[in-house]
């Protein structure tokens, strides 16, 4: 397995036709039939087939939405790459990356997670990293896949990263952009906040906060461009409808597990063949307290230094999202990676 990190800077990268399936199977059922273009409380348009892995985890019966892209037939490679979201983000918003991709000669998968946009949104359920990385591993045993590139995203790089140590075999290259987890915000101070005062927090979420938000971390000391518009409207248009509180509440699981998780302690086992300043706990820490969170500039390089065989790249004057910021900037470098 060859692992690249992408870092961006200050930030960087590390360069309901849902058929269920029994409790007694252990893979699951892929559904390639009709899919409602509203589901789970997203009806975001999405610009491939939406493809529906239903199985059973944790006592419940569950989907997870995905896209399924082929290679382009003109330059079929017979490899396979899984692109992993953000906690802000679906798997839809790396659509560009797939074209990319495809074009290259991959086969793209692009799921989303359990608990985000198209996929089952469980209330009872333990969203830690690893079962997030099961659940992906289990679609890819579903669908014939035992090799694949895995590239993650914030959160995803998360996932990303205890995919590559559960499963090292199955992974050839291992891409971290932006991954969240490089530091333990717990250990520097960020106080407890319960999961029911998170949940208060995402159930008044809107276009305006989450716009904000986005803006402030995603496309930090840049200018906000129309086309952001859409990323926001996908996630707003979830907590406006009837899934709205389920998602708050999702929302809420995921940040309580994240904050428990860091991978910084494990990046040196993983086994090998930016203006980002994002940083979990920021917005309810005490100023002198956040002022020592998510400074990427430092965390890349000293997480890429881990890493054994590990490229850092970072991009000067990027926010936490440098393939929608600059993906001119982001495909270079991932394509020569690849490649």
């Amino acid at each position: 397995m060859k692992i690249s990190s992408i870092i961006s800077a200050f930030s960087a990268i590390l360069s309901y036709t849902a058929v269920v399936c029994a409790q007694s199977d252990p893979v699951g059922t892929i559904y390639d039939g009709h899919v409602p273009a509203d589901l789970y409380g997203s009806n975001y348009t999405y610009p491939w087939p939406v493809k529906l892995f239903n199985f059973y985890n944790q006592r419940q019966k569950l989907t997870m939405a995905f896209m399924d892209i082929p290679a382009s037939k003109n330059h079929a490679n017979n490899k396979t790459a899984v692109l992993l979201h953000g906690g802000n983000f679906c798997g839809v918003t790396w659509s560009a990356t797939a074209r990319q991709l495809s074009a290259d000669g991959y086969r793209v998968i692009l799921p989303d997670d359990i608990g985000f946009c198209k996929s089952s949104k469980p209330q009872g359920y333990s969203y830690n990293v690893q079962q997030q990385a099961l659940n992906i591993n289990s679609l890819l045993t579903a669908l014939g896949i035992d090799q694949a590139t895995v590239i993650g995203h914030s959160m995803g790089g998360m996932i990303a990263a205890r995919y590559g140590l559960m499963y090292p075999d199955n992974v050839q290259q291992l891409v971290l952009v932006d991954p969240l987890g490089l530091e333990d915000w717990v250990a520097k101070g960020v106080p407890y906040l319960s999961i029911d005062a998170t949940y208060e927090s995402q159930i008044a979420q809107n276009f305006t906060t989450l716009k904000a938000y986005e803006l402030s971390s995603y496309f930090y000391n840049s200018t906000w461009k129309p086309e952001y518009d859409t990323w926001v409207h996908m996630l707003a248009n979830i907590y406006a409808g009837d899934y709205g509180s389920a998602y708050a509440y999702v929302m809420a699981l995921v940040t309580d597990a994240l904050l428990s998780q860091p991978i910084v302690y494990q990046l040196p086992l993983l086994k090998t063949r930016e203006n980002d300043v994002t940083a979990l706990g920021k917005a309810w820490s005490s100023a002198a307290i956040a002022a020592t969170l998510g400074h990427y500039d430092e965390l890349g390089p000293a997480a890429a230094a881990m890493i054994p065989n590990c490229t850092f790249h970072m991009f000067p004057g990027l926010g936490h999202a440098p393939f929608l910021q600059d993906p001119k900037a982001f495909y270079e470098v991932l394509l020569s990676w690849l490649d």
